[in-house]
């Protein structure tokens, strides 16, 4: 049989280990729920960065077709009202119409860059937030803890 100290030695480093694991497991919630929270923010700030500099690049996209247009109707009037015609007009109007398409398909591709990019973002703030979740581990109550506890009594027994 165990002497009352010797139990109650036990019993204070059973608690004083579920003492710990209980103290590590709520600092693991904790550090996940900022980190979510983090990651979240991150997220939104990202979205809107997206919407925006793609707002920009429409934007820019439409700016150039009407100043295309705009050049187009200019050249077109002034070659008619200068007498020009035929094959001279058409070989101004498609020079044109080539820049205004290679700017719109700079746009796109700008737009697929960004898309791109902010993919990226999003996968390397998940990762940063998954990795400031593993800093701070979770933990139980397990055979370690418990021989810890046991070793006193075992070694009374053994006297």
């Amino acid at each position: 049989m165990c002497d009352p100290v010797t139990l109650s030695l036990a019993a204070l480093s059973v608690a004083g280990s579920v003492d710990a694991v209980n103290k590590q497991n709520k600092a693991h919630v904790a550090n996940r729920e900022n980190a979510m929270q983090a990651q979240n923010d991150q997220i939104d700030d990202q979205g809107r960065q997206f919407v925006e500099n793609n707002r920009s690049l429409v934007q820019g996209g439409f700016d150039s077709i009407l100043a295309g247009r705009e050049a187009e109707a200019d050249s077109y009037t002034s070659a008619i009202a200068n007498g020009v015609s035929g094959a001279s007009v058409k070989a101004m109007l498609m020079d044109t119409r080539q820049k205004a398409s290679r700017n719109a398909t700079r746009t796109k591709q700008e737009q697929g860059s960004l898309r791109t990019q902010t993919g990226a973002n999003f996968k390397h703030i998940k990762s940063s937030t998954q990795g400031r979740i593993n800093s701070v581990s979770s933990t139980k109550f397990g055979i370690g803890d418990a021989a810890s506890a046991l070793t006193p009594i075992v070694r009374s027994q053994m006297e």
